[in-house]
């Protein structure tokens, strides 16, 4: 009687087949995790960017409002030499004698400081900004706005600069 022919993979053959298959895996793995981290980096810089504009354009409402009120354009807006701070809804400049982190608001997804409006929610992000605004001349103002933040233990920051001008 002649034995039945056995077929399957030998242990070998499975073993070739397995370094094979992790010599395709690993790169690939390797190539999505750094894709992730990509994103994660393109994702801080365009909301450090989006912060520090708003910083400017909360600069840019303050004059206007000083306009609007018929009083002159830099009213308010010349003691930020060193720095101060500004939120979104902001109706004057805040000393920046600490500089803490942004919050996000658990609501509105807005940013915040929580030492100013009292209110412990919201999460603490990894911004922080400050705005400098100095007098060029008497109907120019040089406003900076800077985000810094932390990523994997490089210290990172996005600076954006404006000019104001007592158009009116």
């Amino acid at each position: 009687m002649n034995k039945p022919l056995q077929s399957g993979f030998t242990l070998v053959e499975a073993l070739v087949a397995l370094a094979v298959l992790s010599v395709a895996i690993v790169p690939a793995y390797a190539l999505a995790n750094k894709s992730v981290n990509i994103a994660f980096s393109i994702r801080n810089n365009v909301t450090a960017a989006n912060l520090a504009q708003e910083g400017i354009e909360v600069v840019r409402a303050l004059r206007d409002t000083n306009w609007f009120n018929q009083a002159v354009f830099n009213t308010g807006l010349t003691t930020c030499a060193a720095g101060c701070r500004v939120m979104w809804y902001s109706t004057a400049l805040i000393p920046l004698d600490v500089n803490p982190v942004l919050s996000i608001g658990p609501n509105t997804g807005a940013y915040y400081y929580k030492d100013i409006i009292n209110n412990p929610d919201g999460v603490d992000s990894i911004f922080k900004r400050k705005i400098t605004i100095t007098s060029v001349s008497p109907v120019e103002l040089k406003v900076e706005s800077e985000v810094t933040w932390t990523e994997r233990t490089r210290n990172k920051s996005i600076k954006v600069e404006s000019h104001l001008f007592d158009w009116k």
